[in-house]
């Protein structure tokens, strides 16, 4: 054991205790991992990331423990790629040529190249999931994509609802090939899909309004969401990472992505409901974002997808029918102006032209003439 190494590293492990407001347990627990790895391995010894996972059997947050470790030379970072671990699970079906193939695409996609910069991990899995439909359906015959006709992208694409992401992927995917010389022909190019179908916005139910406003009464979490969603039509990524700091609840005011908003006071309550809630629950938590969870109290990162899809699974609808009905309503309201919707919401043109037609359309049918 190296006790030099030990005390060095606690040390560490107070700072950012103190920077990220772990509670006293959190970092004795942290401690207890960092001796315990320093008496198992020799003075110079690197220390693998995978070992320091196994702590949590032991009822040590691993993932503090490595957040100490990063950025040091004596860490060696093995944990498993999970690019490739979902390759290995979703393309299992593939013929060996064939996942050669894509496998290069991806590696391209990830490191990039001299006249190609990386994508990032959610951009490449993105991708993956887009081709892997067509991949199933259209190459079960095929042993290498060189064998993919124009004929065969056109006609998988002339039914598909998400055409123009999919279509966007397939020529991410054949130019890459083309590039390597993998296959002989593009058969993308000159390919067009138009637009995708675009879907007519619809109003709640006032049953699923209501049911909506029981079930956030029973969570302070799910009342702010529900807030944000459905009184300032704020979309899902928006929501998970509002900072705190973009709330002025004695001003009443607030600031998502430099939007300055008057704060209703629905939404005021239960965000100071919520923020009570947080301070029982998360005392020395430093997390700067609005909504934290018990994996993100002592980090600096924000509430992930999949804590807010469980969080608003008990609701009849999404978010998104609870933002488009926010948004249709005050079309409604203010004439069906797309010009102040687009202003109000952060819209694009093409989006506050939709529901201000929407709106249209639901008045017209209400009083019996032709918008």
């Amino acid at each position: 054991m190296d006790p030099e190494l030990s005390a060095v590293l606690e040390a560490r492990a107070a700072r950012i205790a103190e920077l990220r407001g772990w509670p006293p347990r959190t970092l004795g627990s942290v401690r207890r991992g960092i001796r315990i790895l320093c008496a198992v391995h020799e003075i110079g010894e690197p220390i693998r990331a995978s070992t320091i996972a196994q702590l949590t059997h032991n009822a040590i947050p691993s993932n503090h423990v490595l957040e100490v470790f990063e950025d040091l030379d004596l860490l060696l970072d093995d944990r498993p790629d999970t690019v490739q671990t979902w390759c290995d699970a979703r393309l299992d079906f593939l013929p060996a040529g064939i996942r050669t193939e894509v496998d290069a695409w991806v590696a391209v996609s990830r490191n990039g190249t001299r006249r190609r910069l990386p994508r990032s991990r959610p951009t490449v899995v993105t991708q993956l999931r887009l081709v892997q439909p067509f991949l199933h359906e259209r190459t079960s015959t095929y042993t290498t994509l060189r064998q993919v006709t124009r004929g065969d992208v056109t006609n998988w694409l002339a039914d598909r609802p998400n055409r123009v992401h999919e279509a966007s992927a397939l020529r991410s995917l054949f130019n890459v090939l083309k590039k390597e010389r993998l296959v002989f022909a593009n058969p993308m190019r000159g390919v067009t899909t138009g637009k995708n179908h675009a879907s007519v916005p619809v109003p709640l139910t006032d049953q699923e309004v209501d049911t909506v406003a029981l079930a956030a009464r029973q969570d302070p979490a799910l009342r702010v969401v529900v807030a944000l969603a459905g009184v300032h039509a704020l979309p899902a990524r928006r929501i998970r990472t509002l900072q705190l700091d973009e709330v002025d609840l004695a001003g009443r005011r607030l600031y998502p992505a430099g939007f300055d908003r008057p704060l209703d006071d629905y939404t005021a309550e239960a965000i100071a409901d919520y923020l009570a809630y947080r301070r029982r629950r998360w005392p020395n938590s430093t997390n700067s974002h609005l909504l934290i969870s018990r994996n993100t109290a002592t980090t600096a990162t924000a509430v992930g997808t999949f804590w807010l899809d469980r969080l608003v699974k008990r609701l009849p609808v999404g978010l998104d029918r609870l933002r488009q009905d926010r948004i249709l309503e005050e079309s409604a309201a203010t004439g069906a102006d797309p010009l102040h919707l687009a202003h109000v919401f952060a819209l694009s043109a093409r989006a506050s032209l939709r529901y201000a037609n929407a709106a249209s359309e639901s008045a017209a049918e209400q009083t019996g003439k032709k918008p």
